[in-house]
């Protein structure tokens, strides 16, 4: 086997794929080393509960698919057999009493559905999402894709313009802070808390606020892959291929190697194999990449003591994955059949004061007795997704304390306990869809933050970002100002997972940039152009 390549790629996760799809495209020789079996990373699509139902089990919903360049630089879906599904109905949250909010992809009829629990909130809302649309398109979205500039550069050129003083303005408020200024009516102030708390936001975390206005946007702009999230793994891992790259899984890597001059010369295998190349990127977290492959020793000390600090999520997933006889039928669809076919749910929390109470059990590493839930069901939307006529795959997620205070992280290995607490989120399921129960599930996984830490090790404590979004660890500090535009102090070695600027949820941002930053620092030609929103927004003074 050939041991010398350009570029050596640690992780087959969605980023390590899209740097490598990027590069191999450009012509470098390009090896992508896999610790797991299957590639993919969180792009999981798997039989888990039975034959033939596909359960995607750690990413399902694709964010940024209307923004992110790969999906057209690289013609994902025109060449490589990957499509989106975007249903019209994207959020609903069904309340006890039968009625249900709903957020469609159709700005008019969420007002609508807003206007029958309160018209002041549905004009507010069409405000709020007139102005975030603006502000998406012109900053949020094209400064996900290019490289982060230090904070009070960015500052000093945003307030030069008055979206930037509104959207920096917002930065200290929290999202309690915001949803009670902005919204009258209970219901509606609790989904709007938590839809913007979605993708791992403290509701009463200041200092992130600029990222509400995303993701109030990004609310009713979710898709999920035709086929299941595999659907953009494989996509991306043909790119590769067809460009002479090379994808080995099952690699257990023991260092990164560094010369004595300070520049990376490539990786060691724990089978004793050696890899070389002018380049390493890694997508793993700071303190694999750091601490456990190259070593402290070989770090500069002001650099080491930097990566210690590094904060994890404080909470993780708890998720359920059901393989279903039938399709959920809720109550409320009684009075509109198409509650029936929203992409996610909201469960649980009906007024702002249950959400927080939910959050204060995670922050004092306790349950609540009665779970705060989404869910979805991806074979109402996608028939590929099972291959037995007539039935269908469901997910429940909750997010918990990895810690618990009875018993730490090792209580979640417990199967009684954990089923237990499955049985409970389906408890609340059951109380809105009454058909899913006992009787039509036919059999279940559950997948626990233990599970999680487990299967990708990145991933410590469960953390699905590889570290937490806080305002110390956002921007150009994410990770911190060292490798903040995906290199870092060691020659030839980049940066490219979750850990760096854009973050996780499926961005294809910090693969993106990785690759962007190593063409230029090989002085390589690009084979592809900045993003016309990219250059829209520098024409504006945004960028």
């Amino acid at each position: 086997m050939e041991r010398k390549f350009d570029v050596i790629i640690i992780g087959g996760g969605p980023n390590g794929l899209t740097a490598g799809a990027y590069l191999s495209k450009a012509g470098l020789k390009v090896l992508v080393l896999e610790r797991r079996h299957e590639i993919g990373g969180g792009l999981a699509t798997e039989d888990v509960t039975m034959g033939g139902y596909y359960h995607n089990t750690h990413a399902i919903y694709m964010m940024m698919v209307d923004y992110a360049p790969a999906y057209q630089d690289l013609k994902l879906e025109e060449t490589y057999n990957l499509a989106h599904i975007y249903p019209s109905l994207q959020l609903a949250m069904p309340l006890s009493n039968g009625d249900c909010i709903c957020l469609y992809n159709d700005l008019d009829r969420t007002c609508n559905s807003l206007a029958k629990f309160s018209k002041k909130d549905a004009d507010t809302y069409r405000e709020l999402y007139t102005k975030f649309e603006g502000w998406m398109e012109d900053f949020l979205g094209p400064y996900t894709y290019c490289q982060p500039k230090p904070t009070l550069d960015m500052a000093t050129q945003m307030e030069q313009h008055e979206m930037g003083k509104e959207l920096f303005g917002l930065t200290e408020m929290t999202p309690l802070d915001f949803v009670r200024d902005s919204f009258t009516h209970e219901n509606i102030q609790a989904l709007m808390l938590n839809l913007i708390c979605f993708c791992g936001l403290d509701p009463l975390q200041s200092g992130l606020g600029y990222l509400i206005p995303l993701y109030v946007n990004r609310s009713t702009k979710y898709r999920i892959c035709k086929g299941g999230s595999h659907m953009l793994t494989q996509s991306l891992v043909k790119v590769i291929f067809e460009n002479g790259g090379l994808v080995l899984t099952a690699q257990d890597i023991k260092r990164i190697l560094v010369e004595d001059g300070g520049a990376v010369k490539g990786v060691a295998m724990n089978d004793g194999a050696v890899f070389e190349a002018r380049v390493v990127i890694s997508t793993l977290d700071i303190h694999q990449t750091f601490l456990r492959l190259i070593g402290e020793d070989k770090l500069d000390r002001d650099f080491a003591e930097t990566l210690e600090p590094w904060m994890w999520e404080h909470w993780s997933f708890f998720s359920t994955h059901l393989a279903l006889d039938e399709a959920p039928d809720f109550i409320a669809s009684k009075g509109d059949p198409e509650i029936n076919k929203a992409l996610i749910y909201l469960f649980g929390a009906e007024t702002v004061d249950e959400y927080l109470k939910h959050c204060k059990g995670i922050e004092s590493k306790e349950l609540d007795p009665s779970p705060v839930i989404s869910a979805s069901f991806p074979t109402v939307h996608d028939s590929l997704q099972c291959r037995h006529p007539g039935r269908h795959t469901g997910l429940i997620q909750e997010h918990v304390p990895y810690d618990l205070r009875n018993g730490g992280a090792d209580r979640w290995y417990s199967m009684p306990f954990k089923e237990e607490r499955s049985d409970r989120c389906i408890d609340v399921l059951t109380k809105y869809a009454p058909n899913i129960n006992g009787e039509t599930i036919r059999s279940r996984y559950i997948s626990t933050p233990v599970d999680c830490e487990n299967k990708f090790w990145d991933m410590v404590k469960g953390s699905t970002k590889q570290g937490q979004y806080h305002p110390l660890q956002m921007g150009y500090m994410r990770p911190n100002e060292y490798c903040s535009t995906h290199r870092s102090p060691i020659k030839g070695l980049y940066m490219g997972g979750a850990c760096t600027y854009p973050g996780g949820t499926v961005l294809l941002g910090s693969g993106y940039l990785a690759a962007d930053a190593v063409v230029e620092d090989l002085e390589i030609k690009k084979w592809w152009q900045e993003p016309e929103m990219v250059k829209k927004a520098k024409e504006k003074g945004f960028l």
